[in-house]
């Protein structure tokens, strides 16, 4: 059944993405009324408590858990993961960050189909488990806001040189980690034995092959025909392999190939070997199309609603619209101070890093034209693109991959130190505990 299936996947989903989510089941017992903390100016329910703790149950179930903390234990730790969560979201209000239906019914939807279902269908396998629709969609909200205001305020504390890159580069486990695969053909014709005519035989025979090979037969069929490797009935595919992985006798070739070509005949105890380079992936393959983008960004703030920094953003597009010079009104307007002084341009980018709801309005955008003004985690934009090109990706893929990973090393440890930063400022009582 689907829900079965359901009940399995929706967990792990959530966790890989770094989010809590767990069934919220629909009971008929009313929940206990209370306040279990006062957190600035919100409260955290004895509800809100009692309902994660539940959940937190359910998936320890699910993963097989049994040997638990006693309850106060676990409660104490929910109870503050709700705090945090509750100063998060205060944050985001202030800063104006909201996440509009068509955003959220995206997300649900993006989710329901890594289940394998549509929207309707996946809706109908929650209320089969007992899994109210609604709470589901809230709880989804909630966590695209969490992840939107870390986003927003802990990627500024990440700073990443040129140094740092190439250090990284230069460690072991960056050459393990950007290491490229290969998939590998191979024929292997035996010598029946050590005799001139039987090797000279096999290795003419091994010429023809290679002929034939570069002439465009198919290397599966001449590998079932004429290979005694224990490949040959999977067409002599060694699948995907690393360099450091491949038979010694021929690894060194293989870095000597382009993808397509096929060797000349390898000799060695066991015969003639023929290789041919079928594939190769990793970042020295890449390519990416480059967007070259400037924007204007203006940002709500305590002295600025969200309204009017969306009215700002639309006089500034109105100006645009008319002539308006882009590098005056972005030095004029723009809350974005490193992009403001360099007239709004963000150079050449791949939109990896860049805020989703950005990426996409800048992807939908042609060369020389204006965006409409669009709201995302930072604030209102409007953005114009410049021009657009492919680029060979094979040093700025390498770049890019350590960027990414010592990005994600650091942005941890920069979000539990922002985290326990807003902790210590906010003003926190605990009223009733649960037990």
């Amino acid at each position: 059944m689907k829900c079965s299936r359901l009940k399995h996947v929706i967990a792990p989903v959530f966790l890989g993405a770094g989010l809590t989510f767990a069934q919220t089941s629909i009971g008929d017992a009313e929940p206990l009324d209370g306040i279990a903390a006062i957190v600035n100016d919100d409260v955290v329910m004895i509800s809100e408590l009692q309902q994660r703790y539940e959940n937190f149950l359910v998936q320890a179930e699910g993963a097989g858990v049994t040997d638990l903390p006693p309850q106060n234990v676990v409660l104490s730790q929910v109870l503050e993961r709700l705090i945090l969560e509750s100063i998060q979201i205060q944050e985001a209000e202030l800063r104006g960050i909201v996440i509009t239906d068509e955003e959220l019914t995206t997300a649900v939807r993006a989710f329901a189909q890594q289940n394998g279902m549509e929207i309707d269908e996946f809706r109908a396998s929650l209320e089969e488990q007992n899994i109210s629709y609604k709470a589901f969609r809230a709880d989804v909200k909630r966590q695209m806001i969490l992840n939107r205001i870390q986003q927003a305020l802990v990627n500024r504390r990440i700073f990443i040189s040129d140094q740092d890159i190439k250090d990284f580069r230069n460690s072991p486990f960056f050459e393990l980690l950007a290491s490229d695969e290969y998939r590998v053909g191979h024929i292997l014709l035996g010598v029946e034995d050590s005799s001139p005519r039987a090797t000279t035989a096999a290795e003419r025979q091994a010429e023809r092959i290679v002929s034939e090979l570069r002439d465009g037969a198919d290397f599966a069929t001449m590998a079932v025909k004429n290979s005694s490797a224990s490949t040959a009935l999977e067409g002599g595919d060694l699948g995907w392999r690393p360099v450091d992985q491949l038979p010694s006798l021929f690894g060194e070739v293989v870095l000597e190939m382009e993808v397509g070509d096929v060797s000349d005949p390898i000799r060695n105890a066991l015969g003639f070997h023929v290789v041919k380079l079928i594939s190769k992936r990793g970042a020295s393959t890449q390519s990416s199309e480059k967007t070259n983008v400037r924007h204007i960004l203006v940002q709500a703030s305590t002295i600025k609603t969200d309204e009017k920094a969306r009215e700002q953003i639309e006089f500034v597009y109105e100006a645009l619209q008319e002539g308006g010079d882009f590098a005056e009104l972005s030095a004029e307007h723009s809350d974005d101070v490193g992009s403001a002084l360099a007239g709004g341009d963000l150079g050449w980018t791949d939109g990896e890093n860049l805020d989703p709801t950005f990426r996409e309005r800048m992807d939908e955008t042609e060369v020389g034209e204006l965006s409409k003004p669009f709201k995302s985690a930072f604030g209102w934009h409007v953005l114009e693109v410049l021009d657009r090109r492919v680029e060979d990706l094979s040093e700025e893929a390498l770049d890019d991959l350590a960027f990414r990973s010592l990005h994600s090393r650091r942005y941890d440890e920069a979000l539990q130190e922002w985290l326990k930063e807003i902790r210590d400022e906010a003003f926190v009582k605990i009223v009733e505990e649960s037990s």
